[in-house]
């Protein structure tokens, strides 16, 4: 089954028990696929974009492409004073070598994650420096097709949530997962949905430009 299949079906369940989401639904329409490879790339893109933009985010990433540091093996050789160089703040250049190293030296092995359960997966990238819950929880949600994945700290989600359900205040972390407690195990497929929904109703855009 193909990541947009998973993600239309996840969404059909969750329209048949939340009418809320049905109607969003019939209003905008399914959200596009975003899944990422399953890579230390994308766990490292991941890291860089915490508390920024996405369109500084990827400014920055494409700066340590033309410098040929993208792989583990050669962000595990640099300073972080040269990964500052590309727009890295001390800390980010520091959580991504700590992840390449992590990556080379097998502390952390990637191909095993899909094997594994959500907490389970959790648990391994909270472990290492730099990797939150938000991060792991996108992690699982665009790179391992995690469809309960809950990134419910997120600010866009959170906006999301308040116009799906008319509140008049953005919930926070704790009320976000109650309002989401119902929609496991597709939470993951909410949260792309939210997306989507915010990217609407708030960007009048796609939700490419989240």
């Amino acid at each position: 089954m193909s990541s947009n299949t998973a993600i239309k079906e996840a969404l059909l369940q969750l329209a048949r028990q939340d009418d809320d989401i049905a109607r969003a639904l019939n209003a905008y329409g399914y959200p596009r696929d975003r899944s990422m490879a399953q890579s230390f790339e994308s766990l490292a893109k991941i890291i860089i974009g915490q508390q920024i933009s996405r369109i500084v985010a990827t400014s920055i990433w494409n700066r340590l492409d033309e410098a040929g540091w993208t792989s583990a093996s050669a962000i595990s050789r640099l300073d972080c004073t040269a990964l500052q160089t590309k727009g890295l703040s001390l800390r980010k250049a520091e959580y991504i070598k700590d992840l390449a190293i992590a990556i080379e030296d097998g502390s952390l092995n990637l191909a095993q994650l899909p094997n594994l359960t959500g907490d389970e997966v959790q648990a391994r990238l909270t472990a290492l420096r730099g990797i939150g819950a938000w991060t792991a929880d996108n992690y699982r949600l665009f790179a391992l097709g995690d469809m309960d994945a809950w990134p419910g700290n997120d600010m866009a989600l959170q906006e999301g949530m308040k116009r799906l359900k008319t509140m008049a205040y953005r919930p926070d972390l704790k009320e976000m997962n109650k309002l989401a407690a119902g929609w496991s195990p597709y939470r993951g497929a909410g949260a792309l949905f939210l997306w989507h929904l915010y990217a609407a109703e708030v960007r009048g855009a796609t939700p490419s430009d989240i």
